[in-house]
């Protein structure tokens, strides 16, 4: 009867310390991460980055053709500026997001961990040079190089 009693006793302890699911953002990506929810609820927010730059034979391209400043939107929203002093800033490599020669633009979004987007580059007169779109994933920073080509083969075909 003693064990009985004490098995009892022991279902019933168990029993109690059962925890109830915590809700919330369970992807780890997602700037409100919640390591304790056990259920993910459709909360999460996401952020990524994305910087342009020109390669070189970009920048001479548009040096040549006398454009003296590039801006960039994401969305239609405008992100920064670029412009021709003495020659624009290139690299033919993928600069570090927010790297001070070029631009960078912040793209908040929620519940899902990707995001898709518009992006173009107009010149000081509203010509637009390129558009194109880009998928984001949460916390990326993603380095979009325009290359002579792509601006040529753009503006051949529009």
């Amino acid at each position: 009867m003693k064990k009985i009693l004490l098995f009892s006793l022991a279902l019933i302890t168990l029993n109690s310390c059962e925890t109830t699911p915590i809700e919330g953002c369970t992807d780890p990506n997602a700037i409100n991460y919640n390591y304790n929810a056990d259920i993910n609820n459709n909360s999460c927010d996401f952020n990524s980055d994305i910087i342009f730059y020109l390669d070189q034979n970009a920048g001479i391209f548009l040096y040549n053709a006398g454009v003296q400043e590039l801006t960039f939107y994401i969305d239609g929203v405008n992100i920064g500026s670029q412009y021709n002093d003495n020659g624009f800033f290139s690299s033919e490599i993928d600069p570090a997001c927010n790297d001070p020669y070029f631009t960078t633009g912040s793209v908040f979004w929620s519940n899902i961990s990707y995001h898709t987007l518009s992006w173009e580059v107009e010149d000081e007169l509203g010509n637009i040079l390129f558009n194109s779109s880009s998928t984001l994933a949460g916390n990326e920073c993603l380095a979009v190089q325009l290359t002579a080509k792509k601006l040529k083969d753009f503006m051949g075909n529009n």
